[in-house]
């Protein structure tokens, strides 16, 4: 069986790789987590193989998702440090979504509901179905690079 020195995850998959983080910690195995940048579609689109069920109409409606996210990514940098006015934000975006699963603005390292005024870095993320397929997605809100 073979022993990782270091895992590499995309941050479309944030709340999975905060939690294998944490096991990697708890368990106490010398193996490093590095998250990478969401690949994205030039429409901003988050790339996925989940992406191949939609079709062309479920498509544009699905760049809602990335929409929102930015949007309230954009109001953060900014200076709103308000959680419910980001989250309203970028829900009045997913509107053109079939079903929003969830929405949440999380701790990024504990992934509790992140509390107003934001003091610490958190990611706003989203579970939504557009036609048949469920998509996610999520943006890191930081004071600093990500």
């Amino acid at each position: 069986m073979a022993q990782p020195d270091v895992t590499y995850f995309g941050q479309k998959d944030f709340q999975q790789c905060a939690v294998i983080r944490r096991m990697t910690v708890d368990l106490n195995l010398p193996i490093e987590i590095v998250t990478v940048p969401t690949v994205r579609e030039p429409d901003g689109l988050a790339m996925s193989s989940r992406n191949r069920y939609l079709s062309p109409e479920e498509r544009g409606r699905s760049l809602a998702i990335s929409r929102g996210l930015f949007a309230a990514a954009q109001e953060f940098a900014s200076g709103e440090r308000d959680a419910a006015t980001l989250i309203a934000l970028a829900k009045k975006h997913l509107e053109r979504v079939d079903r929003l699963q969830y929405l949440e603005l999380v701790d990024t390292g504990t992934l509790r509901i992140a509390e107003s005024p934001l003091r610490y870095p958190a990611v706003l993320c989203v579970a939504a179905y557009v036609g048949s397929t469920r998509l996610i997605d999520n943006v890191v809100l930081s004071w600093s690079p990500s």
